[in-house]
């Protein structure tokens, strides 16, 4: 724990050093400071431990004599105190009925997203507050609450689960479970860089899963990318941000974005970037593809130096080979990614579930035995495609291995026939 930069006298309810003069009492738990605290940074889960006894000894709701004692046990400095009290106040201040702010977890264009309480259960919750200039947009506003609305159609242990959506003094809100984990993006710009196969499977094998729930639904999710994908200490991976979600039978929906491209350019379906009307599952199952790609290379399936460029590959550029770039990986993982990411929708897996299927054909060593029937298949069209464009005329085509033989034979019987012709004209002549 840090040193107290100085030390407190009296044990008075406020200390005006933390607390400024004519403050009202801020109510919080010993268990709402320490969360505080441990949000900011301040102090690790053991001194955690070791202040929850004699916070919990005070027997008070008043904030500014939890923090001080906090400071009293050298926990933290007078300056941090001051901070944390701050911060605690500012989030008061947002009052949503029945939740506790505790402390901010980021902040994004659409919004800010807080650790809270939810009081009614004991339990602690995300929500996410929309920014005040995004919430006098009636068209925004009417987003931000679908999303909910979409959310809460899905009730899955691999998709993050809408609790509330509401609005109250001002603030329009949307509380949801809260994840103590780190996203895959996270993860993969840290010290981990790539994953190893087996744990880039199981991972994306639970969000196939996550998909399927969806879809099931009638739900196309279009911005599966490693940044909305959670994975808690536990290892179970969580689906998250349904902002741009939809049904895919959303016929208001597929006018208004008629043409445009929607989604995250790394990781974006061809037909997503040509604002095409069918957009469904198959494009989920591509960027999900997209996802395993980068998980297990180190690098997203195709870079550029502009968004445009980027996106010309994804439609137009072959993809390399993942074990092109890392030689560790099987032949069945590469399989599965090239049939997630086929240009044409058609040439994918047309639902999750099949995909499922392949995922554990790799978990359990096994090839993966959708896609191998797919590659097989396509290499026979290949073949029918060849014998079509030589039976029309229409280029070259090689003749059968007998041919050449006999008609070498035919031209030696030729050429002694006319050798013996020539030799009975000479004795007629005779």
């Amino acid at each position: 724990m840090a040193p107290p930069s100085d030390s407190i006298g009296s044990d008075s309810p406020v200390d005006p050093s933390i607390v400024p003069p004519g403050t009202a009492v801020l109510p919080a738990s010993p268990e709402d400071i320490l969360e505080i605290l441990l949000g900011h940074g301040l102090i690790d889960q053991d001194e955690a431990k070791q202040l929850k006894s004699p916070l919990n000894e005070k027997q008070t709701t008043d904030a500014s004599r939890l923090i001080r004692t906090v400071v009293k046990l050298e926990g933290i400095t007078k300056n941090q105190a001051r901070r944390v009290f701050r911060d605690l106040a500012s989030l008061r201040e947002q009052k949503i009925p029945g939740y506790i702010l505790l402390d901010k977890l980021g902040k994004g264009a659409g919004g800010t997203v807080y650790k809270a309480k939810q009081i009614s259960m004991n339990r602690e919750v995300a929500i996410k507050l929309l920014h005040g200039r995004l919430a006098r947009n009636p068209d925004y506003l009417q987003r931000f609450v679908k999303e909910a609305h979409v959310a809460a159609r899905c009730s899955h242990n691999n998709i993050v689960q809408a609790i509330d959506v509401g609005s109250a003094g001002g603030h329009h809100f949307f509380v949801m479970e809260l994840i103590k984990g780190q996203t895959i993006a996270e993860m993969l710009q840290g010290p981990k860089k790539i994953f190893g196969e087996k744990e880039a499977t199981e991972i994306i094998l639970q969000i196939a899963h996550a998909l399927d729930h969806a879809a099931r639904r009638g739900l196309v999710h279009r911005d599966i990318k490693p940044s909305n994908i959670m994975l808690t200490s536990e290892g179970v991976a969580k689906l998250a941000d349904l902002g741009l979600a939809r049904e895919a039978t959303d016929q208001e929906a597929i006018e208004r974005e008629r043409g445009l491209t929607i989604g995250t350019p790394y990781y974006i379906a061809p037909e997503q970037i040509r604002g095409k009307d069918d957009v469904d599952t198959r494009a989920d199952i591509y960027s999900l593809g997209a996802t395993f790609y980068h998980m297990v290379t180190g690098q997203p399936p195709f870079q550029g130096g502009n968004v445009h460029e980027v996106l010309e590959k994804h439609m137009k550029e072959a993809l390399v080979p993942p074990d092109h770039l890392n030689p560790k990986l099987s032949s069945g993982v590469g399989e599965v990614i090239e049939i997630m990411m086929a240009k044409n929708p058609k040439a994918r897996y047309q639902k999750p579930e099949d995909l499922i299927i392949d995922l554990e054909c790799l978990l359990n060593n096994e090839p993966p035995k959708l896609a191998r029937q797919r590659i097989k298949a396509a290499d026979l069209d290949s073949l029918a495609e060849g014998e079509s464009y030589s039976e029309h005329g229409e280029g070259p085509s090689e003749m059968p291995g007998w041919v050449i033989p006999s008609l070498a034979g035919l031209g030696g019987a030729l050429i002694l026939s006319l050798l013996a012709n020539l030799l009975l004209a000479l004795k007629g002549r005779g």
